[in-house]
Parts: C-alpha cells; structure tokens; sequence
C-alpha cells in the first residue's frame, strides 16, 4: 500500500521480440534449400559443414544471431552432445530419386513450406 491507503497495483509487460521470430522463420525457409543444394553439391555440403554460418551467409544473406553456435553434420555421422548454444543442424540422406525431384523443384520454386525430406507431392 502507498502512503495515501491506495493498493499498489504491479504492472507486467510482456513484450515478444518480432525481429527473433521473423529470423526464425526465415532460417525456415533456408534450411530446405541448404539440404537441396547440398545433395546435389558435394562442394555445397563440404563448405557448409566446414563453416556454416559463413556459407548460409554467403549464399542467402542470413546472419545467425550473436552467441548462437552452429554445426552440420550428415545423417551417417555421430555427435557429441552440443553445448546449449550451438544449434545442429542435420542434412539427411537424399531421398528417392522421384522424391527428390519434387522436393527440389518445390524448392526452386520458392514455395513457402517446401520440406525436402517429407514431401507429399499432393499438397502445396
């Protein structure tokens, strides 16, 4: 209570951070392209695992948030645990060649929820 008798209310602002989840989705929408383009190119694959952050800026304009670690890794290979900065990301193996000609051409074809590696080719 104030000094006049009046309660003190406590006031909460949440407040959400639009630009993390416009970057998130945006990572969204990469991450398939990198695993498309990393079936196809071994050198692709090669300088994505060897350094990610700097090739996913490189070839679409995305910078990772400061402090977030990243690290690609093949379906085949086994990993240590990651620390909780790190995010992992990993590039399965390719599908059928039938599937992965729809899951490419979605790509290449900008379509928003294009997922390479669980496509129903039925749906856009």
């Amino acid at each position: 209570m104030t000094s006049s008798g009046r309660k003190k209310e406590r006031v909460v602002v949440i407040t959400t951070n639009s630009s993390a989840a416009t970057s998130t989705q945006q990572f969204g929408k990469i991450w398939p392209q990198c695993v498309a383009r990393a079936w196809q190119d071994a050198e692709f694959r090669e300088a994505l695992k060897r350094d990610p952050a700097g090739t996913i800026r490189e070839a679409y304009q995305y910078a990772f948030p400061i402090g977030v670690t990243l690290e690609i890794v093949e379906d085949s290979e086994q990993g240590q645990a990651t620390q909780a900065d790190t995010l992992r990301m990993v590039i399965p193996p390719p599908p059928s060649m039938s599937a992965q000609q729809v899951a490419l051409t979605d790509v290449e074809k900008g379509m928003v929820n294009a997922r390479p590696f669980s496509h129903n080719s039925f749906t856009t």
